[in-house]
């Protein structure tokens, strides 16, 4: 029982700081939120930027499920590549488009988790990525896998600042999809070009 309500208290928790931020949401608000005592929180978790690391923790495990589970459903590397931008938008659709900036600006700890995990766990993915694509002729056999991961990981740091593109009507969605679609063409073959032009998953992110 103990277990199901820190669940309970981390993912309520989450869901108002990806809807209002970090720094504003206090723990009177998750409280509030949960029709809950703050002693109830307080046994769980020591302070706020205790629960913002548990939340963090909860995040990347869902993010790396997710993402298992893409790779099993996806077995060309193009749909996978889609399917995190439908994914993408399922997750954030509740985000404040300046919630990531604002964990790093306050909560370095937790974010330094975040990105640790941006750096090795998707940098990886995008390794494997190319490799396949690279194998099935659908990505050009001359890409330099490494340099290319880190160009992908730099596409993130700008999409997660939100100062980027502020005055553009852009959501998080949105740049999210022209990211990928950046990427995808930059780096498919004529082949790999037809392949996701009459993708599906495209027609319907486009």
């Amino acid at each position: 029982m103990s277990e199901e309500v820190k669940n309970k208290i981390i993912q309520t928790a989450e869901t108002l700081f990806l809807k209002l931020g970090f720094k504003s949401v206090t723990m009177d608000d998750i409280s509030n939120e949960l029709g809950m005592s703050k002693k109830t929180i307080y046994q769980f978790f020591a302070d706020k930027s205790n629960l913002v690391k548990e939340t963090v923790s909860r995040h990347i495990q869902m993010e790396k499920h997710a993402c298992s589970g893409m790779l099993t459903q996806q077995d060309n590397p193009i749909d996978f590549m889609l399917a995190l931008t439908e994914n993408f938008g399922d997750l954030k659709k509740q985000i404040n488009p300046g919630v990531l900036f604002d964990l790093k600006k306050y909560f370095k700890e937790s974010w330094d988790v975040l990105n640790e995990f941006r750096v090795n766990f998707i940098f990886e993915q995008i390794i494997q990525n190319l490799r396949k694509g690279k194998e099935l002729g659908y990505y050009h056999q001359n890409l330099n896998e490494v340099l290319i991961a880190r160009f992908y990981i730099h596409l993130v740091d700008f999409m997660i600042n939100p100062e980027n593109y502020a005055g553009h009507n852009l959501d998080f969605r949105k740049v999210h999809t022209e990211m990928i679609l950046y990427h995808l063409r930059a780096i498919c073959t004529d082949k790999g070009i037809k392949y996701l032009e009459g993708s599906l998953i495209y027609q319907n992110i486009v």
